[in-house]
This record gives C-alpha cells, sequence and structure tokens, in this order.
C-alpha cells in the first residue's frame, strides 16, 4: 500500500509540474493511470479489512456499506428492473474491474434478500434483452466517448445472471448499448422482458432527461 501511494503522489507532482505542456489525451492516460492506481489500494484495503475484521456480521455490514459508498441502486417497476451504477463500465482490455462487479454483487444480493424478507417478488427473466445504457458527462470532451464494443459487459452480464436469468445464451439473452450525455458519467441497465423491448427503446428517454445529440 505504500509503493502504491508513493507511486500516486508521483503522478499528481508529474502533472502539477507540467501542467501548462498538457494536452487532454496525455493528461486523461495520467489521470486514468492515477485512477488505477488508487483503485488497486483501495482493493487492498478491502482485503486488509476481511483480514483483520474476524467478525462476519461486522464484514457483512461493512459490504453493504460499500453499496451506499458507490450508489448502486435497483428499481423493479413495470417487470421492469432497473440498476444504476455511478460509473461507467470498464474497457474491455483493462486489467482491474472489481471496483464495479464486486459492489455490484453486493448490492443485487441484498435487494434480493431484502425482497425475500418482505414477500415481494424478485424477477427471474427467460426471454430477456438487457440494455446497457452508457451515460457521459456533458462538461468533458467528447473523445471520452467509446465504441459499443469497447466494454467489458461479460462479468456485469455474468452478475445479472447470477440472480435473475435462466441463461445468458444467445438463445436467451438479448444485449443492447445505448450511449447518452447527461449531467455525469454512470451506467444505468434495464432488464425486461425481450416482448417489452421494442416499445420500451422507442419511449427511451423522455423521463430520464438524458440526450443523445451534443454540440
Amino acid at each position: 500500500m505504500e509503493q502504491y501511494i508513493v507511486e500516486a503522489r508521483g503522478v499528481l507532482q508529474s502533472c502539477i509540474r507540467r501542467q501548462s505542456e498538457f494536452q487532454y489525451a496525455y493528461l486523461g492516460d495520467m489521470i486514468q493511470e492515477t485512477a488505477k492506481t488508487s483503485e488497486r489500494l483501495t482493493d487492498k484495503l478491502r482485503r486488509l479489512t476481511l483480514e483483520i475484521v474476524v467478525n462476519p456480521k461486522e464484514y457483512e455490514k461493512y459490504k453493504e456499506d460499500l453499496v451506499l459508498i458507490h450508489g448502486i441502486e435497483l428499481e423493479y417497476k413495470d417487470e421492469i428492473l432497473r440498476v444504476s451504477a455511478p460509473v461507467l463500465i470498464p474497457h474491455r482490455k483493462d486489467c482491474y474491474t472489481d471496483y464495479l462487479y464486486k459492489p455490484l454483487h453486493t448490492a443485487f444480493r441484498n435487494w434480493c434478500m431484502q425482497r425475500a424478507e418482505e414477500k415481494l417478488e424478485i424477477p427471474t427473466y427467460t426471454n430477456c434483452t438487457i440494455c446497457f445504457v452508457h451515460v457521459y458527462d456533458e462538461t468533458l470532451p467528447l473523445a471520452r466517448v467509446r465504441d459499443h464494443d469497447n466494454y467489458e459487459e461479460k462479468h456485469v452480464q455474468d452478475i445479472i445472471t447470477n440472480f435473475f436469468l435462466r441463461s445468458d445464451s444467445g438463445l436467451y439473452t438479448n444485449t443492447c448499448h445505448v450511449t447518452r450525455m447527461g449531467e455525469e458519467d454512470r451506467t444505468l441497465l434495464y432488464v425486461m422482458d425481450s416482448s417489452k423491448f421494442p416499445a420500451w427503446i422507442s419511449d427511451f428517454g423522455k423521463e430520464t432527461g438524458i440526450e443523445k445529440n451534443h454540440e
């Protein structure tokens, strides 16, 4: 952890010294490296917490707090499951992805347990469509927007499958990717029966306030 802290400080000092020489692309690369270093440090702290906190109940409470910290929200309405996460899905070539998938898994598990305790329906889909909505901060450069084939969707889809799907085989599950501009970076996931998808996609955006066009 000390090594990662030193590396993060080194990157920060380099940014400060050369700030006037940066172009956006280079600055973006440096910020991403700093963020990855921070995520690795966070992961090590989580593992340290697991080793130090021997009380299972306390550790479970810690994982529940992670969901709140990350701001992951689930909503089930009109037979459509909506998941909101305040981060973008990683690039498919990124080697570190736990910052999203671990909290997402915990959020799904806690949500299902709470629904079961309250005797509420937990959706299960056989023939379904998963729509990934990638929302980018409209105040930042458009160069950040990725091609849809550059997202690492598999791990997210695997987690959804574990809790809500019969199978993620192409025989049962379709996927759709949509990019929109908004007030901040986030990812929205919509899971629904495939029969509902045509009507849903035609109406999408009317109530969300996120737009396709960006000038």
